[in-house]
């Protein structure tokens, strides 16, 4: 099962690194800092950068939540594993189905195409295939689609690449 691990935003990366130092790879399957690709215009041409797509969240795979949390929980870059009365809660299958669906069971979201048909986002490939629902906004020119929906017990504002092809 996969849970949350909340670090503090922009020490995710050196908090991935001090996790496999200190956590024995027994204890967990695969740690998870989920990031985006986004192209980001530079003079003449687009360049692609690597963003992370949750800012401040970690995903662990882990059947062994308590004892993680107590190798970790000396960390000062370290907040929680999220929680709820004292217990651990994983991610719902729901979530777990959404994240592998986006990343392809890799660490990375990569840029999707769609068009606007009548003022309606229609994603033709990539990981935002099937989420069109939850897009809430698009910026052409950033190629960026702005999306809103329910995840961590929360409704999360999540950013994905999206390049707009055409217009009708």
């Amino acid at each position: 099962m996969f849970y949350v691990i909340w670090v503090q935003t922009q020490k995710e990366y050196e908090f991935k690194i001090k996790f496999k130092k200190k956590v024995n790879t027994s204890l967990y399957g695969r740690l998870l800092l989920i990031t985006r690709i986004e192209k980001q215009k530079h003079r003449n041409s687009f360049l692609e950068k690597e963003k992370v797509m949750f800012p401040g969240y970690l995903f662990v795979e882990t059947d062994y939540p308590e004892e993680i949390h107590e190798i970790i929980c000396s960390q000062p870059e370290y907040i929680k594993i999220l929680r709820n009365d004292g217990v651990f809660l994983p991610l719902t299958q729901r979530e777990e189905d959404f994240l592998n669906r986006i990343t392809g069971h890799t660490e990375r979201v990569d840029m999707s195409l769609g068009i606007i048909d009548d003022g309606i986002v229609k994603v033709l490939s990539g990981p935002l295939s099937g989420f069109e629902q939850y897009i809430v906004k698009v910026d052409r020119h950033k190629r960026k689609a702005y999306l809103e929906m329910e995840l961590f017990g929360e409704k999360k504002k999540l950013v994905a690449g999206l390049e707009i092809v055409a217009k009708s």
